[in-house]
Order: structure tokens, then C-alpha cells, then sequence
């Protein structure tokens, strides 16, 4: 019956997030209400000129960062509702913003495999779903890029990102995943719905070079600027 509604929702050309006539997750209205992040830097995602880049002082592995959008009002209250509220119609809308940032960047053409950041399971049984998988799909459908899920998981439950400072986070999540299948030479890329100070994608990302990926970008919706 759930699964029933959300797909009569889903085919009933209303937007994800107020409910108006919409050809696609989100109305022209809403998605004008989005801020975009003004001049990225390719390799972190932050405006330029950063200031302070991430890279700097921490182990920063990944190649590119797309991060097409701020982590501020309303997004921001869209990924929440999505994490936190059930709203999980919300993952195909805010994976439809994605890919049309992907499609347009020329670091993003040679990727082979797409990755979600894993839930540990014991978050996944109390949410239902793993809002990066919501997010991944409808991008590796748009792009006919391979999903890859299985032989990649979150091993241990750390504590909430959002209440750590960048040290923390990045001593938070030592060890925190784990990659059993080969990726010897694939090409990869993370995808999630924040990035807030990269410690949660360069610590899969490091699992997955000693796993054999060529190479490792993020995706994201949004970036805590």
C-alpha cells in the first residue's frame, strides 16, 4: 500500500516539495527558491576564492567535487524531511537537481560505477531506506552509470556528523567503512546529500582506492558553505 501510493504520487506530476503541477521533482517556483553555489572550486566544492581549503591540514583523496547547490533554507528543511521525515519521494527531486549539475560538468564524463554513502544498519532499519540510495538511483538511471551497493557498507555506527567539528568528524569516522568487492581500475564517484567539511566522502573515498578504483569524485546536492 505505501509502496503503491509513492509511486501514484511520483507519476502524478506534482512537485516533491509543494504539491503544484510539475514536469519534474520540483516546480520552476521551488527550484528558483534554491541558492547555487557561486563559482565552485572542481576539487572541493567550496566558492572561490576559498579562504580556507579543506584540503589543506586533512587527507583529501578525491579528485572533484559537484556540489551544485548551499546548504541553506529551503533545501536544507528538503534533506532533512527526507532524512528525518519519511519524505522519501524527496530523494528522486533532489537527485533530478544532481544530475543536471553532473551533466554539465566535463570532470564527471569518465565515471564508470556511482557509490551512495552506506547507512550503518542499524540507522537503515530505523529509517527504512538510505537517503544517499534515494538520491544515487535516479542519477545513475539519468546518466546509465552503474549503482554500486552491494560489498560496501558502513561497519560501524558513529556518532551524528552534524553535531562534531572537523577534527571530530574526521577521528569519528576512522575506520568507519568497509569495501569487499574489487574496483580494481573503475572510476569512481561518491554520492551523498551534504558535504559539509568532506570527511564523510574522503573517508569512503580512501576505502575505495585500497579497493582499486582509478580514481574518486563526490556528488552531492548541496554544500555547507
Amino acid at each position: 500500500m505505501v509502496y503503491h501510493s509513492l509511486l501514484q504520487f511520483l507519476l502524478s506530476g506534482r512537485c516533491a516539495a509543494c504539491g503544484s503541477g510539475s514536469a519534474t521533482g520540483l516546480c520552476t517556483g521551488c527550484r528558483a527558491d534554491l541558492a547555487p553555489v557561486e563559482r565552485p572550486c572542481a576539487h572541493c566544492g567550496l566558492p572561490m576564492p576559498v579562504s580556507t581549503c579543506p584540503r589543506q591540514g586533512s587527507t583529501w583523496v578525491l579528485d572533484a567535487v559537484i556540489a551544485p547547490l548551499e546548504y541553506v533554507e529551503p533545501l536544507d528543511d528538503y534533506v532533512q524531511a527526507l532524512k528525518f521525515a519519511g519524505r522519501r519521494h524527496l530523494g528522486r527531486a533532489l537527485g533530478e537537481l544532481l544530475v543536471e549539475a553532473v551533466r554539465t560538468s566535463p570532470a564527471s564524463w569518465n565515471v564508470e560505477t556511482i557509490v551512495p554513502v552506506p547507512l550503518h544498519r542499524r540507522r537503515f532499519l530505523e529509517r527504512g531506506y538510505n537517503q544517499a540510495v534515494e538520491i544515487a538511483r535516479p542519477v545513475a538511471a539519468a546518466l546509465r552509470i552503474d549503482l554500486c551497493i552491494a560489498g560496501i557498507r558502513r561497519q560501524r555506527a558513529t556518532a551524528a556528523q552534524a553535531q562534531l567539528g572537523a577534527n571530530e568528524r574526521r577521528a569519528n569516522l576512522r575506520r568507519a567503512f568497509s569495501v569487499t568487492r574489487d574496483l580494481k581500475g573503475r572510476r569512481v564517484a561518491i554520492v551523498d546529500d551534504v558535504i559539509t567539511t568532506g570527511a564523510t566522502i574522503n573517508s569512503l573515498a580512501h576505502e575505495l582506492l585500497l579497493a582499486g578504483a582509478s580514481s574518486v569524485q563526490a556528488w552531492a546536492v548541496a554544500r555547507s558553505i
